[in-house]
């Protein structure tokens, strides 16, 4: 996959437009912020329309038209910025979406984790909501639902696309999607 870094520094205006657009402006904000550094982004290629095709069959879900559209514009983002310590840039920051081939999925319980190391059901909130009326359902983060992790966040938490309330005739939901859109089986 071809990588290029674009490397801006605090108070320099050396982004693109559609950077900014992408980042929502996160990356001006930071340049302009006291202290701010080496504020990095590393620019990808496109993921090609079969990649994306290819991983909603793999795991019976389509992305949503946003989501899509990000992939087609860059297959994924990583960025990074450092404050100023005593003179000397110390990383401090980073925001991360995973290519469309990382999108992997989240599973309840891990395979490979430490004997108290909490899963995705010990985040689940088993308080009733009753009272809330008019918010959205929060995602159940367990087995009636698909998870997949955009962002590692350095193994300090995991930013998340959650399709709820998933049942197995979410599969054959795809296939037609795609038939209906042209797209190859």
């Amino acid at each position: 996959m071809e990588e290029k870094a674009l490397r801006s520094v605090s108070g320099s205006s050396s982004t693109k437009p559609y950077l900014e657009k992408l980042t929502l402006g996160v990356t001006r904000i930071l340049e302009a912020s006291p202290g701010v550094t080496e504020v990095t982004f590393v620019e990808k290629v496109p993921a090609e329309r079969h990649a994306i095709v290819s991983w909603e069959q793999k795991n019976a879900c389509v992305l949503p038209e946003d989501l899509k559209n990000f992939y087609l514009m860059t297959d994924g983002f990583h960025m990074t910025w450092s404050v100023k310590f005593d003179d000397n840039p110390m990383p401090l920051g980073s925001m991360t979406i995973n290519s469309i081939s990382k999108l992997n999925r989240v599973r309840a319980s891990p395979v490979y984790a430490l004997p108290n190391a909490p899963t995705l059901a010990d985040l689940e909130d088993t308080d009733d909501e009753e009272g809330n009326s008019g918010q959205p359902e929060k995602p159940h983060l367990d087995s009636r639902s698909l998870v997949f992790e955009l962002d590692p966040c350095g193994g300090n938490g995991k930013v998340c696309l959650v399709y709820k309330n998933t049942k197995p005739a979410m599969v054959q939901h795809v296939q037609a999607h795609h038939r209906q859109h042209g797209a190859a089986l």
